[in-house]
């Protein structure tokens, strides 16, 4: 039997805030990305979760 950690959703899921352990657990774990990944695409084009995500897919692109 497999158990899949819980992760809480943020409380404002429009914003990536990298400052917070919690958000930055969840995001990783629902784009799929690591945590230096994300950091650099909320660094590239801010904290709007759209745009972080949209910066990942452009990335995975390449």
């Amino acid at each position: 039997m497999t158990v899949d950690s819980f992760v809480a959703a943020p409380a404002d899921l429009t914003k990536v805030n990298i400052c917070l352990r919690s958000d930055i657990r969840y995001w990783t774990r629902v784009l799929q990305v690591s945590e230096l990944s994300l950091r650099k695409a909320v660094m590239s084009v801010g904290e709007a979760s759209w745009d972080v995500r949209s910066e990942l897919r452009r990335l995975r692109r390449k």
